[in-house]
């Protein structure tokens, strides 16, 4: 699903748009580059710059997919929000323009059979005894 449209400036490698879904809508977005703190820290800072402020909420990385197609890994994180959200920012085929898309993560897996009580994580799973055939 796409939630945003952005202009690519190659030339600052500086991301502007807009991000909206049904129950969120920011203008004067912003995406750019930062000096890296460590292997690990975001290349890019996502901004909100408006009337003359700028507020950080969201960081992205760079990334290419396994189809060798280069975007940013894009973590937006907002007090509003139940949760992060995690979303890929792709530019298109002239490299002027780019799409935000979000796609909902798949639910887990459960950790027990239905109708059991959860275990708590460090409680080690006994182990079932073994049956042996029964002969008849």
């Amino acid at each position: 699903m796409i939630i945003g449209a952005f202009n690519y400036d190659k030339q600052d490698d500086t991301y502007t748009g807009r991000i909206i879904t049904l129950t969120f809508e920011r203008n004067g977005i912003i995406v750019r580059p930062v000096s890296k703190s460590g292997e690990s820290g975001p290349d890019y800072r996502v901004m909100r710059e408006a009337e003359g402020d700028s507020i950080e909420f969201g960081a992205a990385w760079k990334r290419t997919s396994d189809k060798g197609q280069d975007f940013l890994s894009v973590l937006l994180d907002d007090p509003a929000l139940p949760r992060p959200i995690n979303a890929a920012l792709f530019r298109d085929v002239s490299h002027r323009t780019a799409r935000l898309l979000w796609t909902r993560a798949k639910p887990r897996a459960p950790t027990t059979e239905p109708g059991q009580p959860e275990r708590p994580l460090s409680q080690p799973r006994r182990a079932r005894p073994s049956r042996k055939p029964q002969n008849g």
